[in-house]
């Protein structure tokens, strides 16, 4: 079910380079604007919003299915109030260099969240109820299955709809931080993990909850 886990430990990076920490062998390139720093509960991503990425190559084992459902999770903190314009936390194409087929962005006016997913028809949306908190930690989860997407914000749904159409498989690279050739987050990301199952509200409130010291 866990398909691919980044924890950003020392002993999964090598140079620029973080291995999933699952052992099934997804390395992560960072680009030269890409830190390893101190974060949440272990080691962080920080991006200073001027584009920097972290990618994984599209690889069979991150072509993700509606059929059997897909949820991607992470913590985020981010550094920088609303700029005016779109920053994209995370980004999955349908193949190399093609459309978008999963996006998680922050509104340019708000703290609030943009997800999309593509379908055969184009794409869908949904924007969170829930705002982050400057400089605060939270957590996201982003669930798709055969019934609708699903949006979760610290361990409870925020927002879902019903998908009327089927998704268009997701099977290009992952990007962390930007999408290709625009600005993203100023900010961090922790704990980045893929499961090729869409996960429930109590499974993705365990993910969300701090772990006791």
């Amino acid at each position: 079910m866990l398909v691919a886990h980044w924890s950003f430990e020392v002993e999964d990076i090598d140079g620029r380079r973080v291995t999933d920490a699952t052992g099934g062998g997804l390395a992560m390139t960072l680009d030269e604007g890409v830190r390893i720093v101190p974060g949440r509960d272990g080691e962080a991503l920080a991006f200073d919003g001027t584009g920097g990425r972290a990618i994984v190559p599209a690889v069979p084992q991150l072509a993700l299915s509606q059929v059997f459902g897909f949820t991607v999770a992470f913590h985020v903190s981010v550094s920088e109030g609303p700029t005016g314009e779109w920053r994209a936390l995370l980004f999955k194409s349908v193949a190399e260099g093609d459309a978008r087929a999963i996006g998680v962005w922050l509104h340019p006016d708000a703290m609030r969240l943009r997800v999309q997913l593509f379908t055969i028809k184009g794409p869908e949306y949904m924007d969170s109820h829930a705002r982050l908190k400057l400089g605060e930690w939270s957590h996201l989860a982003f669930a798709v299955d055969t019934q609708g997407m699903f949006l979760y914000v610290d361990g409870k749904l925020d927002v879902a709809i019903p998908l009327e159409h089927p998704v268009v498989t997701p099977s290009g690279p992952l990007s962390l931080g930007a999408e290709p050739g625009k600005l993203g987050m100023s900010g961090l990301l922790a704990d980045v993990r893929v499961y090729s199952a869409a996960l429930d509200e109590r499974t993705v409130r365990a993910l969300a909850t701090p772990e006791p010291s």
